[in-house]
C-alpha cells in the first residue's frame, strides 16, 4: 500500500508551525508520517512539533540550511510519496488526496496542484493569485519553468523514484533550490502531472523577515540562481536535450543578467550561455534601458517593502478566580453599539444556555446610550464588558477574539437571540468530529415586523466553492461556532470592508476547513429595521466589488466568475439605489469572462432606463404569481 510522508524543514518557524502541522493532519487523506527536521531553531519550534505526538516525528538537523534538512527528512521517511512543506505554508483538506491520486500508476513522477500566495493584509490572511506568467501555447513544463512558471514545494507531491531520479535537493544551494530540483527532474525525464484539484497556500514572509525574493539581488542570491541554471544545463546535457531548450535557457539567463546590476556574475552567465548555445551576449548582458532599470527598481521596492502589521489591541486583565468546568470553555463574543436594551436581551440568552462552560465578552464599541450601565446590572461572573472607541463591528469582534480564553469561539450580533440549547447542540456535534471540521452553524428564525419564518441550516462539508459565489450560511456571526485554531490560520475579520465582512470571513474559513450544520433553527435573527448593515445597498455593492478583486482568480478557477459578475449586475440594474452605468459595465465584464447566448438578452435590458426596467420586473413578478396560483389550484 502507498505510504505518504510529509517533510517539514524548520528553523525558528514556531510562529506558524502549528498551523502548518494542523493543515497537514486535517487532510481528507492524512499522511502516514510527518517529519519535522529542526534546523538549529532557537525558538519554540521543537516544542511545538513534539507536542503533536504521532504521526509527527522531530529530527535534529545539522543547521546547514533547508536543502540539507529536506534531504535528511527524505532519507528518514518511510513513504514512497513525499511532500516537502515549508514550516509556514498550508494545504487545503482535499490536496494530498488529489495529488496522490494523480500519481497512481506512475513511478518516476511528481504531481502539481494549484497554489496561491498567502499574505497578511491588515488583520486578515488573504489568498492572492500566483505572481507568475500564464503558460505559453505549446510550452512544456520545463520550458515554462525556465521562463517564469513556478510551483512552490507545498504544491508538489513526489514519487520517491522521481525524487531520486532528479538527484535530490542540492545541499550547496542557497537560493532557487526548489526550482533547481524540479528543472533537474524534468530534464532527466521525470514526468510532471499538473492537476486542477486541491490548493496550496504559499505564505509570503511576514514583515521584518527576508525572503528569497529579498535575497535574489545579493551576490549570494545571484550565484545560487546561476548554480541552479548550471545544474539544469548539466542535466539536459546528460539526456542529450540541451539544444531543444536553448531558447528558454537564454531567457532564464537573460533574467539573471538583468538582475545583476553590478555585473557581479556576468562572465559566468556568458560562459553558461555559450555552453547552452543561447543568444549572443549583447542581447542579454548589456544595453539596459532606463525603462528597464525603472521597472526593476520598482519590482525590487515591492519585494523589499515589508507588509504593514496591525499591532494587537491592549489586553484588559480578565477577572480572577477559576470557573467551574465540566467541558471545553466556549467564548462568546457580542459586538455592540448603541443597542442598550437589545444587547441586554442578547446577553441574557447567552447566559441562559444549557451549556454552562462559557464566558461572554460584550465589546462596547463606543456606545453613548447607557449600554455599559445596562450591562453592569447583569450579575453573572461569566460576563466581561470591554469598552473601546468606535471602530466598527469587525474591529469589535476582533477585540473580543483577542481577549477570549476559550478553545471555541461563538459570535452573536447584539440584536439577535439564542435558544437555550444552541451551544449544547453545536458542541455535541463538533466534539466527535475531526479537527478539519472547523465551523458549525445552525438554522435560524428570521423575526420580521409582521411574521417569523424558520429556516433550516444550509450546507455542510466542503462549501468553499459555493461560498465564493454567495453566502450559503445564514447569519454566520450569530449562528456560528468556530475552533480557535481555525481563527489563527485565517486571521481576523477585515475592517476595510464596508459591509459583508462576515461573508469574506466565512470564505477564508471554508478554504481551509470543512463545515458542520445543526439543521434546527436555534437563533432568532431580528430583521426589524434599516440599520442592518446588509441593507446599506451602496456599502454592500462596494464590498462585493472588493471581494471580486480579492477572489476573481478563485472564481475563474472554479468557473464561477461570470455568475458572480452577473449577480452584481442584477443588483445594480434592479434596485432603485443601483447605478445603471455600473450594472452595464458588469454585464459586459461578465460576457467577456465567458460569452454565452443565455446572457445576450441582458444587453437590451441593461440599456433601458430604470422606469422601463422596473416595469419589466413588475410584469415578470405578475407572471410568476399567476403561474404559482395556477400550479396551486391544479
Amino acid at each position: 500500500m502507498t505510504r505518504l510522508s510529509v517533510v517539514v524543514p524548520c528553523r525558528n518557524g514556531g510562529a506558524f508551525l502549528a498551523q502548518t502541522l494542523r493543515a497537514v493532519l486535517n487532510q481528507i487523506r492524512p499522511p502516514d508520517e510527518v517529519i519535522v527536521v529542526d534546523d538549529g531553531s532557537t525558538d519554540e519550534s521543537r516544542t511545538v512539533a513534539a507536542g503533536f505526538g504521532p504521526p509527527v516525528r522531530v529530527l535534529a538537523g545539522p543547521a546547514r540550511g533547508a536543502t540539507v534538512a529536506r534531504n535528511l527528512g527524505a532519507d528518514a521517511a518511510t513513504g514512497d510519496r513525499l511532500m516537502f512543506l515549508d514550516a509556514d505554508d498550508l494545504v487545503t483538506p482535499p490536496t494530498l488526496a488529489a495529488l496522490a491520486t494523480a500519481l497512481e500508476g506512475r513511478e518516476r513522477a511528481f504531481s502539481l496542484c494549484p497554489w496561491d500566495r498567502y499574505e497578511l493584509e491588515g488583520e486578515a490572511w488573504i489568498a492572492r493569485p500566483p505572481s507568475v506568467p500564464p503558460p505559453r501555447p505549446g510550452q512544456d513544463l520545463l520550458a515554462g519553468w525556465l521562463t517564469g512558471r513556478y510551483w512552490p514545494p507545498c504544491a508538489i507531491l513526489w514519487t520517491r523514484a522521481g525524487l531520486e531520479a532528479a538527484g535530490g535537493w542540492d545541499a550547496e544551494s542557497r537560493g532557487d533550490d526548489d526550482g533547481d530540483l524540479v528543472r533537474r527532474a524534468l530534464a532527466r525525464g521525470v514526468e510532471g502531472v499538473p492537476i486542477a484539484d486541491g490548493l496550496a497556500l504559499y505564505r509570503r514572509a511576514p514583515a521584518g523577515s527576508v525572503s528569497l525574493s529579498g535575497r535574489r539581488f545579493s551576490e549570494a542570491g545571484l550565484r545560487s540562481r546561476l548554480r541552479a541554471l548550471a545544474n539544469t544545463v548539466a542535466a539536459l546535457e546528460e539526456t542529450g536535450r540541451l539544444r531543444a531548450y536553448r531558447t528558454p535557457l537564454a531567457h532564464a539567463l537573460g533574467e539573471l543578467a538583468r538582475d545583476d546590476d553590478e555585473d557581479t556574475v556576468a562572465d559566468e552567465i556568458y560562459a553558461l550561455l555559450r555552453r547552452a548555445g543561447g543568444a549572443p551576449p549583447g542581447r542579454v548582458l548589456r544595453h539596459r534601458t532606463s525603462d528597464l532599470a525603472a521597472r526593476l527598481g520598482a519590482r525590487r521596492a515591492e519585494w523589499r517593502t515589508p507588509q504593514a502589521v496591525t499591532p494587537p489591541p491592549a489586553v484588559i486583565p480578565a477577572p480572577t478566580g477559576p470557573l467551574p468546568r465540566t467541558g471545553p470553555l466556549v467564548s462568546v463574543v457580542i459586538p455592540t453599539w448603541n443597542r442598550a436594551a437589545l444587547v441586554a436581551e442578547a446577553a441574557a440568552s447567552v447566559l441562559a444556555q444549557s451549556w454552562r462552560d462559557l464566558e461572554l465578552l460584550v465589546v462596547d464599541d463606543g456606545s453613548t446610550d447607557g449600554t455599559a450601565d445596562r450591562l453592569a446590572r447583569i450579575g453573572d461572573p461569566r460576563l466581561r464588558v470591554i469598552r473601546q472607541g468606535n471602530g466598527g463591528v469587525a474591529r469589535a469582534r476582533n477585540r473580543g477574539v483577542a481577549e477570549a480564553r476559550g478553545d471555541w469561539i461563538a459570535f452573536l450580533d447584539s440584536d439577535d437571540l439564542w435558544r437555550p440549547e444552541k451551544l449544547a447542540r453545536q458542541m455535541a456535534m463538533m466534539l466527535p468530529l475531526p479537527p478539519r471540521v472547523g465551523f458549525c452553524h445552525t438554522g435560524i428564525e428570521i423575526a420580521g415586523p409582521a411574521e417569523t419564518v424558520a429556516h433550516q441550516a444550509g450546507p455542510s462539508g466542503r462549501i468553499f466553492d459555493a461560498a465564493l459565489l454567495d453566502n450559503p450560511v445564514r447569519a454566520p456571526t450569530s449562528s456560528g461556532l468556530v475552533r480557535r485554531e481555525a481563527l489563527a490560520a485565517i486571521g481576523s475579520f477585515d475592517p476595510s470592508l464596508p459591509a459583508i465582512e462576515d461573508w469574506d470571513w466565512l470564505q477564508r474559513l471554508a478554504r481551509l476547513y470543512d463545515v458542520a450544520a445543526v439543521p434546527d433553527p436555534l437563533v432568532v435573527y431580528r430583521d426589524d429595521g434599516p440599520d442592518r448593515r446588509s441593507k446599506a445597498f451602496r456599502a454592500n455593492m462596494t464590498a462585493r466589488e472588493m471581494l471580486w478583486r480579492r477572489n476573481r482568480h478563485a472564481l475563474r478557477r472554479t468557473g464561477q466568475a461570470r455568475a458572480y459578475l452577473m449577480e452584481s449586475a442584477r443588483r445594480e440594474l434592479r434596485e432603485p439605489e443601483g447605478l445603471a452605468r455600473k450594472g452595464r459595465a458588469l454585464v459586459l465584464a461578465a460576457l467577456l469572462e465567458k460569452p454565452g447566448r443565455a446572457h445576450l438578452a441582458w444587453l437590451p435590458y441593461m440599456m433601458a432606463p430604470y422606469p422601463l426596467r422596473a416595469g419589466l420586473r413588475r410584469l415578470e413578478a405578475g407572471y410568476h404569481a399567476r403561474r404559482s396560483g395556477q400550479t396551486s389550484s391544479g
